[in-house]
């Protein structure tokens, strides 16, 4: 009995551990790096989701293009009664009598030149389903650097809002100090309210901090559809810094993506799209020819056999069948000055989007160019920072032992903690926007994010 109330407290107690234990091993699991906030955010964005559908509503005008190959079938039956003075289709001679008639037909047209205007047609729209597959690519990645961004922008607060709160502990040591060294009349009060005046200052900013590190978190939560309510923790893919990153050359960035970038390969498609549309226009002038097949008969209550009965509906049907085999030739010769004036407007169009292009690629290579410049910096800075924080992390520790010797005031203390504070923010600073800016250019020469 013993070993069975044993065994049962062995697993109550395993069970506790669990309970308490898994919930901390998914809150380590749903921490999430910048790579899973943009795939999340690509997958929940409505904008995408609808570039998607213009894809797919692209795709019906190129199945719509296919059946314009096809020959166009109709039937037409007619039923309906003449009165007074009409022409009897039997004898074609004029009666006055009223008659039911019913006649039914098949009409079959195939086209079989058309300047190949359809040919043209279908290539366009193939070309159209291009350019949205591209744009959907690049309104993913345009969404995705504005998540990235609002991802290293919360980190920095973030870490911006945990050195304040290191800041205002390190007033509150100072404080305690300073009030054990007025009580013993080692420090003035004066310096005393320094001390507290810096306290209720560095109070203010953990504030501040932690208002600009919500925002930015909403500005997060806002770019991936995630609900206000609903938690999001991040954690930041360590970027090892790379000196040959400084060996990176402009013009190779460049060059790699121009075949990376979905940009570049829409100006091709736009600009070939814009020809075929003036290769359409043009084909106007070309003569169209159509195969055409109609096949037509006829029930008429005037049709009557020898003993003066209606013939029946099934055989006068087949009495009067009739077939008509012809091909139709249309040529163009004049009709005003539209076409002409058609064709000149395409031919505009496409100097206008030659001059498009031309601008986009302008400003593609001034935004690659910018970046480049800012990622070669934020490596400099990188390391200056780390220099930087260094020689006053020492100056800093010196002071201290000089406050508490009497050789420098509190001012002077505080003055060398801040210059100490302000060289950890910039590498905080400095660090992520060498993160973001290596990931850019990555981008540059993948041409995604992901």
């Amino acid at each position: 009995m013993s070993f069975e109330t044993s065994i049962r407290q062995c697993l109550l107690i395993f069970l506790s551990i669990c309970y308490f234990a898994l919930p901390e091993i998914s809150n380590a699991q749903s921490e999430w790096t910048e790579s899973e906030c943009i795939r999340y955010a690509i997958e929940h964005n409505l904008r995408i989701q609808n570039k998607k559908l213009d894809t797919k509503i692209a795709n019906t005008d190129i199945i719509a293009a296919y059946g314009n190959f096809l020959p166009s079938i109709s039937t037409v039956s007619v039923l309906g009664k003449q009165f007074g003075h009409s022409i009897d289709p039997l004898t074609n001679q004029y009666t006055s009598e009223s008659f039911l008639e019913n006649t039914i037909g098949l009409n079959i047209s195939l086209p079989v030149f058309e300047g190949f205007s359809r040919i043209d047609k279908l290539l366009f729209y193939k070309m159209n389903k291009k350019i949205n597959v591209l744009s959907s690519k690049v309104e993913e990645n345009n969404l995705a650097f504005e998540v990235l961004e609002a991802f290293y922008r919360y980190s920095f607060d973030k870490e911006m809002h945990k050195l304040a709160v290191e800041q205002r502990k390190l007033s509150e040591y100072y404080c305690r100090q300073m009030m054990e060294y007025a009580d013993l009349g080692i420090r003035s009060l004066s310096d005393l309210q320094e001390v507290k005046a810096r306290l209720q200052s560095d109070v203010y900013q953990e504030t501040v901090k932690s208002n600009n590190c919500n925002l930015s978190l909403l500005t997060l939560k806002e770019l991936m559809n995630i609900k206000e309510t609903d938690t999001l923790s991040i954690v930041i893919t360590e970027s090892r810094m790379d000196i040959t990153d400084s060996l990176l050359n402009l013009n190779e960035l460049y060059s790699i993506s121009e075949l990376s970038l979905p940009e570049y390969h829409i100006m091709n498609m736009k600009e070939k799209a814009s020809h075929k549309l003036w290769s359409m226009a043009k084909r106007v002038f070309y003569p169209s020819i159509r195969m055409e097949f109609n096949l037509n008969t006829g029930y008429y209550n005037t049709a009557k056999n020898k003993s003066g009965d209606i013939i029946p509906y099934r055989e006068q049907l087949n009495n009067n069948m009739n077939r008509y085999i012809g091909i139709c030739v249309s040529l163009p010769i004049f009709n005003g000055l539209s076409r002409l004036e058609n064709i000149r407007k395409e031919e505009l169009r496409l100097q206008q989007v030659q001059n498009e292009n031309e601008q986009q690629r302008l400003s593609l290579y001034k935004q690659i160019h910018n970046t480049y410049l800012s990622f070669q910096s934020a490596l400099k800075e990188c390391q200056l920072a780390k220099e930087q924080l260094r020689a006053d992390s020492i100056t800093w520790k010196e002071s201290e032992e000089k406050w508490r010797e009497g050789m420098i005031s509190m001012f002077e203390l505080l003055e060398k903690r801040n210059q100490y504070m302000r060289s950890k923010a910039e590498i905080i600073r400095t660090k992520l926007q060498y993160s973001l800016q290596k990931r850019v250019i990555r981008f540059y020469q993948e041409g995604t994010f992901l």
